[in-house]
């Protein structure tokens, strides 16, 4: 006995040697194997389209994925049905600048001495705003007809028009500011904000008639902000962004159709998450997470995850030149425009990669790990943070739940009227159990990825916003994607808890449930202090399995924007093309935390396991 043993234990002994060689082996070779990436240039995500005209475009409105007009210098005016492949040029009637372009059921363009110009079909007319000057941007927030709609339009010196009733009404004198005004929006006909020269942000609940000065995050009073969008939800908003000098990008979010504006801050804790200076002219986007920037030196962005990290598209095709405008109708389709007649084109995000045109070459791997481990020694920051959290949130369900579903709160409920005798016919049901089964059975049963969309996209959507702002407060609001990570793997994790931990309850025997109870302690109490130790003992092993799974569960969070090891990852290839370096990386990097994860929780059962009881009973 004691041979065989003996042997067994060298056999397995020199497996482990043997795995460990074949690991060292080929970390070896990864060290050696030359680089996979290339210098070569890679394809993009833009393309140039043409137009036989060098006159610089300010504004641009993509009509859907194929149509679209572009304005600007001189009066011009270009449509495209075919994705610029060829254009039209549209009598304007003037030869003053153009500015601006919107569209609510008929297209407007504004522009130098209060030029207002409505599209009818294939002309234009004349709606233009005398005595007023230079309008550089409209919002439409509502149109019937002409006749029956509401615009606003800002200028020079403070200047905001409002079409309403058939007639242009001056509402300068109202704004409370002489700077110049150089974009407005509006979420419905009465709630919007415009912001201009030094810093300006004013905004409006009564549809123009008072304006409120909103104060800018500290340190950005003395840039220029060239434009604002607000997202809203059926007509309210719900958060805000403005663009500006400097590489400026600001945020506001709230809970209410009166907070948003209030509190402006930058999107995420770097002060320039579009790591620019270069001024940033306009912005366009699909969603509240989705939107592109761009501006001065050829600088094109995107970001997925409402700004708090973006993809630089600015090498995409260099062209040199500023551009002045970008516009998608859906969350591939776009046209960005600039100076000189530059006009360009995607139908696929910008991307085709998203961030370098040429990749970075590394000799080694070695090489290549060191320029890599920053950015994932972050992600595994980030994956952490999750992680814990989750694991609480999920042992806390896991445990309440647990409780529910061995509870034995039971309610008579009829199940049909008296017989003859007089005699009722009941069933039992127990609420607690039918909620922690129903909770059970929705979570193990769809897929974990799209409780994440439904987490961090859908719940938004109905007023849960998980920021946790209106607990936290505004500076120490999580980000939207941690926060929607951190519940959805505590909600998943939960249910699959939840199982295992009643599965360690049964398998106490019932006396002890009967001896507490016997003893004067209640259900709750005995289940506390006598049945709950001993059966989370039992279940360590696979509360242990569970918790490896949440680590690798978590990779899923990068579908989010969350910048955990995964999206780490996916960020170094869109740098640098090193695909499968890369993946080589993020892998050992999970397999350090789940490894040393595992063996902590090894220890910890072997501690606490109950000799001849349950799960970890067996010696």
């Amino acid at each position: 006995m004691l041979s065989t043993k003996y042997s067994f234990k060298n056999y397995h002994s020199r497996r482990f040697k043997i795995a460990q060689y074949c690991l060292v082996l080929a970390l070896i070779l990864l060290f050696l194997t030359p680089s996979l990436g290339s210098e070569e240039g890679r394809d993009t995500g833009w393309d140039q389209v043409p137009i036989s005209t060098d006159n610089d475009f300010n504004d641009v409105l993509a009509l859907n994925s194929t149509s679209a007009f572009v304005i600007g210098e001189n009066g011009k005016i270009y449509y495209t049905i075919d994705s610029g492949g060829n254009w039209s040029e549209q009598d304007s009637g003037v030869i003053l600048d153009l500015n601006a372009i919107e569209f609510n059921n008929q297209a407007i363009a504004v522009g130098d001495s209060g030029t207002v110009l409505v599209n009818d079909g294939d002309s234009w007319f004349d709606n233009s705003i005398e005595g007023a000057g230079n309008l550089y941007d409209l919002s439409i927030p509502y149109f019937d007809t002409l006749e029956n709609s509401v615009i606003f339009v800002s200028g020079t010196g403070g200047e905001i028009w409002k079409w309403s009733d058939n007639s242009w009404e001056d509402l300068s004198n109202l704004t409370g500011t002489t700077n110049d005004i150089y974009a407005i929006d509006f979420v419905n006909e009465n709630e919007g904000f415009a912001v201009g020269a030094d810093g300006l942000i004013i905004g409006t609940i009564d549809g123009g008639e008072s304006w409120e000065t909103r104060e800018s995050p500290e340190g950005f009073d003395e840039f220029s902000f060239y434009d604002v969008i607000i997202f809203g939800y059926q007509g309210n908003p719900v958060s805000a962004l403005i663009v500006g000098e400097n590489g400026t990008i600001i945020q506001s979010s709230g809970t209410g159709p009166t907070a948003i504006g209030f509190i402006w801050k930058v999107p995420s804790e770097e002060s320039h998450p579009t790591n620019t200076t270069s001024t940033i002219k306009s912005i366009s986007g699909s969603s509240r997470f989705k939107f592109w920037v761009v501006g001065d030196d050829n600088f094109v962005a995107l970001t997925e995850d409402g700004g708090n990290s973006f993809y630089n598209q600015s090498q995409l095709q260099n062209t040199g030149s500023d551009f002045t405008a970008v516009s998608f109708w859906d969350g591939y389709s776009g046209f960005a425009v600039g100076e000189e007649g530059t006009v360009m084109y995607t139908d696929r995000e910008g991307q085709d990669p998203r961030v370098l045109d040429t990749a970075i070459s590394y000799d080694t791997f070695w090489k290549y790990a060191k320029y890599a481990f920053p950015f994932l020694k972050e992600g595994m920051y980030n994956t952490l943070k999750i992680i814990v959290l989750a694991i609480f949130m999920g042992f806390t369900i896991g445990v309440t739940l647990a409780v529910f579903k061995t509870s034995q709160m039971n309610i008579r409920i009829p199940r049909s009227l008296p017989n003859e005798d007089g005699v009722w016919k009941y069933f039992n049901f127990n609420p607690l159990k039918f909620f922690a089964t129903i909770y059970t059975d929705i979570f193990r049963n769809t897929p974990l990825l799209v409780q994440f969309f439904f987490i961090y996209f859908g719940l938004v959507e109905i007023g849960i916003d998980l920021t946790f702002e209106s607990i936290l407060g505004p500076e120490r609001a999580l980000e939207r994607a941690y926060g929607s990570a951190v519940v959805a793997l505590g909600l998943n994790s939960g249910a699959y808890q939840t199982e295992i931990i009643r599965s360690g309850i049964q398998a106490i025997p019932s006396g002890q449930m009967e001896a507490g109870r016997s003893i004067g302690l209640t259900y709750l109490q005995t289940m506390r202090y006598v049945v709950l130790p001993q059966a989370i003992r039992i279940v360590i092993p696979p509360l242990g399995n569970e918790t490896v799974n949440l680590v690798l569960n978590s990779a899923l969070a990068s579908a989010i924007g969350f910048g955990e090891i995964t999206r780490k990852g996916r960020l170094l290839i869109s740098l640098t093309f090193e695909t499968f370096w890369t993946w080589t990386l993020v892998l050992m990097f999970y397999f350090v935390i789940t490894y040393t994860l595992a063996n902590i929780l090894k220890y910890v059962e072997k501690r606490l396991k109950i000799p001849g009881l349950g799960l970890g009973g067996n010696d």
